[in-house]
């Protein structure tokens, strides 16, 4: 059950994951264990429990009929019971699953920023931020335990009410000779096994209703269409990725309520092995561009063509993993510096790894480690600076020799030495391969063969550097402006 719930929420779209916290996700995750015991425990001891009731009713039955039908009378109660409570507790349970996603949200971003927290001095504020929310989280476990325990309450007096009048009933048919003192004595036994699967039945219909709201979570996850149908609709797998792209009048937005536009209007073509670069300022949609060519989302309107096939009818993975991306925020992984070089090529050998570092300029800060590649990084690349972890995203993107290339950024974290390597290795890392340089930087794309202006999500300008110079146009006007701050 976890297992296929897990494989799920991998298949889904990258939007599904930025309009939810990861502690809300990693709730739900967490719910799965606790709707297993619930199956596997209680659940499966009752119904058990039930079956056996069927025969001890039977010979109720055989010692006296008449008291056996009073005992029957202990159903409407219970079931009126569970009827009566099934509302409070759902509302209690939701109250509880949603203050503990809560928490666990915050507690999980307090801890993945704790640089920010620590160097801003805001551990206290934090921390009682965090305990407002923990303290939130216990109250309404209070108040649904205080709620249950009522329950059990009025359970337990339904049971000794029962019991109580099915003496005295049985004390009068003894007196009467209706009944031996062994059959009543019989009775009385047979009685515990009746009543108390019924009262574990209401009990077990309250830990239902716990369930019931973490089941509706997990439901929500898997009711949300993957990114790719592979058995129902299975897509065109992408061979060999040439890497010819071609925009046709793309416009996008992240939220189809929204009335502005990220992306409008694109058209324009990158043939193979040809390096194009897309400059703008921030905010005028170069990442953007960059998510639509990896299908991370589709386009709202026109559009995407790899190879001459729609983005939409290849398979995305079979795309993917033919292209290497440097985005603008390095993630690693914890491990060592190989596993997360070849995370994505696991049988690349150590030699074709250290060739792909020393691309990257990172093979010499390598080998200066104790351990070299086999170094542990810490969570997050944490033991590593910036510079380094960006020079590992490159080498990492390099591996593998795909035959396209993102840089999104990808020298913006580097000191000026890491990325004179950088430059002086860039012919050889475009050499035959299709690439996508964005940068903010105007001085790292002089050479590319391309260049493609964004402005607000309208592409202004297209060409090579002396063609839009020549222009004396918005890259022109960005240009001038980036060497007056230099100067």
């Amino acid at each position: 059950m976890l297992v296929g719930f897990i494989k799920h929420t991998f298949d889904l779209p990258l939007s599904f994951f930025e309009s939810r916290y990861v502690g809300d996700i990693v709730s739900r995750i967490q719910e799965n264990q606790k709707i297993q015991r619930f199956l596997t425990g209680e659940a499966l001891s009752i119904c058990l429990d039930l079956m056996t009731v069927f025969i001890y009713v039977g010979l109720m039955f055989w010692y006296s009929w008449q008291m056996a039908l009073l005992v029957l009378l202990i159903v409407p109660p219970f079931f009126l019971l569970a009827l009566f409570s099934t509302s409070i507790l759902r509302r209690l349970s939701r109250e509880i699953f949603t203050a503990g996603a809560e928490e666990n949200s915050y507690l999980i971003q307090s801890l993945t920023g704790i640089h920010s927290v620590r160097s801003m001095a805001i551990e206290q504020t934090v921390r009682w931020h965090w305990e407002e929310l923990l303290n939130k989280l216990i109250k309404k476990g209070f108040r649904a335990q205080v709620v249950a325990n009522r329950l059990q309450i009025i359970s337990a007096t339904i049971e000794t009410l029962i019991t109580t009048g099915l003496l005295w009933y049985g004390a009068s048919l003894v007196i009467q000779n209706q009944l031996t003192i062994g059959q009543l004595v019989a009775f009385n036994m047979l009685l515990g096994n009746v009543i108390h699967p019924f009262q574990r039945l209401s009990v077990l219909w309250n830990q239902l209703q716990e369930v019931m709201i973490p089941a509706e979570r997990i439901n929500d996850v898997l009711e949300a269409e993957p990114e790719e149908d592979l058995f129902a609709s299975p897509r065109q797998a992408l061979r060999k990725f040439c890497g010819r792209i071609r925009f046709e009048n793309v416009t996008f937005r992240y939220h189809g309520e929204s009335e502005t536009n990220v992306l409008e209007n694109l058209s324009f073509e990158i043939e193979p092995e040809q390096t194009v670069a897309v400059v703008g300022r921030s905010g005028s949609g170069k990442t953007t561009l960059s998510k639509l060519i990896l299908g991370l989302y589709p386009p709202t309107e026109g559009k995407i063509l790899i190879d001459d096939h729609d983005v939409t009818s290849i398979s995305l993975k079979s795309l993917r993993s033919q292209i290497g991306v440097v985005d603008q925020d390095t993630f690693l992984f914890g491990g060592t510096i190989r596993q997360n070089l070849s995370i994505a090529h696991p049988e690349a050998s150590l030699e074709e790894i250290i060739e792909a570092a020393t691309l990257a300029g990172a093979n010499e800060f390598i080998q200066k480690l104790p351990m070299g590649y086999e170094t542990q990084i810490g969570e997050g690349g944490g033991m590593l600076s910036g510079g380094q972890r960006q020079r590992l995203a490159i080498a990492r993107a390099l591996l593998g020799n795909p035959r396209f290339l993102i840089f999104d950024e990808a020298t913006s974290n580097l000191d000026a030495e890491s990325e004179r390597i950088i430059q002086n290795n860039l012919n050889t890392i475009l050499k035959r391969r299709t690439s996508l340089i964005i940068a903010h930087r105007l001085s790292t794309v002089r050479n590319a063969d391309l260049i493609l202006v964004l402005d607000r999500g309208i592409l202004t300008e297209s060409g090579t550097h002396d063609e839009l110079i020549s222009k004396k146009g918005h890259y022109y006007y960005l240009n001038q402006q980036q060497l007056a701050q230099a100067g």
